[in-house]
């Protein structure tokens, strides 16, 4: 009984020590400094060929992913 019990309480020690206890506060404003119409653009277009990049690869060599049977 008494192993058991100082087992229980071992682990729950070790528990407080290693798990994370995180302390947060988000505060949701606007943004202090826009960008510009250009550096929006910008990112816009980076953001769409980076999702695209990998569909458009797999649809111009479907035939050889086909042809491997």
């Amino acid at each position: 009984m008494f192993a058991a019990r100082k087992l229980f309480t071992a682990n729950a020690q070790l528990l407080k020590n290693v798990a994370q206890h995180r302390n947060m506060s988000v505060i949701a404003t606007p943004a202090r400094n826009k960008i510009s119409k250009g550096e929006m653009f910008v990112l816009i277009s980076a953001m769409v060929i980076g999702w695209s990049i990998v569909p458009t690869w797999v649809l111009v060599n479907i035939k050889n992913y086909r042809n491997k049977e």
